[in-house]
């Protein structure tokens, strides 16, 4: 019989999988115009902080892919990291994943900027913008039918 503790290491191993998927096969997945279907994942730490692990290996294994490489790890995990720290504190899984989407588009925006010169106001307006219409769907659904697809979620 496998343990509670096994299952979700499996269930993360998963979820970092379906991630890295979801972003590697999108052709629009990186840089400052991108839809990233992958990130409708993104929100289901704020349902079960249990799958932050998951969702943190798959997004550095993901970002490892784009064309920036680990300037993009450094700081897709550091987003990661920060949003899943302020959902701690804000329990409303709608205003965490606004909250998510704005960092994104702070952070990838600056990074954007200091990297390849994008200018910033045009990468934080397209990045909020599509992880927002993305993290908003992934919170719909995953409200509606996540305790069928992953256990945990509400």
């Amino acid at each position: 019989m496998m343990t509670i503790k096994n299952k979700m290491l499996v269930y993360n191993a998963v979820l970092a999988a379906v991630y890295v998927a979801l972003t590697v096969i999108n052709p629009i997945g990186t840089m400052a115009i991108q839809l990233r279907v992958s990130e409708m994942l993104a929100v289901i730490p704020f349902f079960n902080r249990q799958f932050i692990p998951g969702m943190i290996l798959g997004l550095a294994i993901a970002n490892f892919f784009s064309p920036l490489g680990l300037i993009d790890v450094a700081t897709g995990v550091g987003i990661a990291a920060i949003a899943y720290t302020i959902s701690y504190f804000i329990r409303n899984v709608w205003i965490n994943a606004i909250q998510y989407s704005v960092l994104c588009g702070i952070f990838v925006g600056l990074m954007l900027l200091m990297v390849l010169g994008v200018p910033f106001w045009f990468s934080f307006v397209t990045i909020t913008i599509s992880t927002l219409i993305m993290t908003l769907l992934g919170t719909f659904l995953f409200s509606k039918i996540g305790g069928r697809v992953l256990p945990g979620l509400k």
